[in-house]
C-alpha cells in the first residue's frame, strides 16, 4: 500500500538535523521544500499533509501560509514554529490549521501528529471514515509525558533562566542527575540537537525579541543574550538566521536573504 505524501515547507536556513525528517519518513513519502518553491512543488507532487516549518515569523511568510490553506481547504496542515505567542497561534488556528507546535517538539509528539495524520488520509482514500481529533493528543502542560516531567526538565529551566550567563554542559548535566556523555546523547536524542545548539538558538531568539523592540542596538543586544563581543554575537546570527541583526532589524526577508543558498533546508528546533 502507497504511503500518503507528506510536503514539509521549509521557510529559513538552519543547522541540520535528521531527526524530524527520519520520524516523517516513518508515516510519509516526503517531499521538501522552500516557501518560494511550494506553490509550484505541490502542483507536482500532490501532497495529502503539508508541514509549514517556521523559525521567527514574518508577515510575508504567514500570508504565503494562509493563502496556501485557501487554495487548498482540505489539506491538513500542520504548523511548527519557535515562536512562542498565544496570539499567533489563535490566528494559525483561524486560519485551520490542523496542528499548531512549538519547537522544539518531542520525538513522541511528532510520531503522535504523523500517525493521527497518516490514518487519516488512509481513511480517507478507504472505506472507512472514522474521526480523526487533534483533541486526542494532549497538551504537554497537561500530559504525564510533559517535556516539564523528563529528566531533562531542569536543563530547559537552566537555559530559560539563564541563558544570558556562561552556562557549562557539566553543570546543566548534574543538574539533570546525568553525566555529561548521557545527558549529551538524551539531548540529541530528545530533541535531535545538542545542547550547545540549542543554548544558541535561544540567545538569538531572545536577542531578536530585543531588536524587534527597537530599544537596544544590536551590540547592546548581543551583550544582554550572553554574547561576549558584537563580532561574536554577528557571526552567529547570521550562521543561524542567514541574514544579519541589521537587515533583520530592517525587517529584510529571511527567505530572500537565503534562497540562493537553499538545496535541501535542515529542520529546525527551537531558538
Amino acid at each position: 500500500m502507497q504511503r500518503p505524501r507528506l510536503l514539509w515547507v521549509r521557510i529559513a536556513d538552519f543547522a541540520a538535523t535528521d531527526i524530524p525528517r527520519g520520524i516523517a519518513e516513518d508515516y510519509f513519502e516526503l517531499e521538501v521544500c522552500s516557501g518560494a518553491r511550494a506553490s509550484v512543488v505541490v502542483q507536482q507532487f500532490a501532497p495529502q499533509v503539508v508541514c509549514f516549518d517556521f523559525e521567527q515569523t514574518q508577515a510575508d511568510q504567514l500570508r504565503t501560509m494562509r493563502d496556501f490553506k485557501r487554495q487548498y481547504p482540505s489539506v491538513p496542515l500542520l504548523m511548527l514554529t519557535s515562536q512562542h505567542s498565544e496570539s499567533l497561534a489563535v490566528w494559525a488556528f483561524r486560519v485551520r490549521v490542523w496542528n499548531f507546535l512549538v519547537k522544539p517538539v518531542r520525538t513522541s509528539e511528532l510520531r503522535a501528529n504523523f500517525d493521527v495524520l497518516a490514518r487519516m488520509v488512509a481513511d480517507r482514500q478507504g472505506p472507512a471514515r472514522s474521526a480523526r481529533c487533534v483533541g486526542a493528543l494532549i497538551p504537554d502542560e497537561i500530559a504525564e509525558t510533559s517535556v516539564l516531567a523528563t529528566p531533562l526538565a531542569p536543563a530547559l529551566r537552566q537555559v530559560e533562566q539563564h541563558y544570558a550567563t556562561k552556562l557549562r554542559q557539566s553543570a546543566v548535566a548534574c543538574a539533570c542527575g546525568m553525566t555529561v556523555c548521557s545527558f549529551s546523547r538524551a539531548f540529541k536524542a530528545e530533541f535531535g540537537l545538542t545542547f550547545r545548539e540549542y543554548l544558541l538558538r535561544y540567545r538569538i531568539g531572545r536577542a531578536c525579541e530585543l531588536l524587534k523592540q527597537g530599544v537596544h542596538n544590536a551590540t547592546d543586544a548581543g551583550m544582554a543574550v550572553g554574547f561576549e563581543d558584537a563580532s561574536h554575537f554577528a557571526r552567529a546570527f547570521r550562521r543561524v538566521l542567514g541574514v544579519s541583526p541589521s537587515a533583520f532589524v530592517r525587517g529584510e526577508s529571511l527567505t530572500e536573504a537565503t534562497a540562493t543558498r537553499w538545496n535541501v533546508l535542515p529542520i529546525a528546533a527551537q531558538m
